[in-house]
């Protein structure tokens, strides 16, 4: 005997695919931002670099 099973989309399927498709979307978008970002980070954060204390000027006596 051959049992045909009926495949129904389920709700929870359903909203899976959606929140994954909401997500892929999101992702693209930050990417995106940070993408065309990248530049202008990278030179904010060379321009805060810290410089290391010289401590031989601070041990003298």
């Amino acid at each position: 005997m051959i049992s045909k099973s009926k495949k129904y989309f389920t709700i929870f399927g359903i909203l899976a695919a959606t929140v994954d498709k909401k997500m892929q979307s999101f992702n693209c978008m930050i990417d995106a931002i940070l993408h065309s970002s990248k530049p202008r980070i990278t030179k904010i954060l060379l321009a805060k670099e810290l410089k290391p204390i010289n401590l031989d000027s601070t041990n003298k006596i």
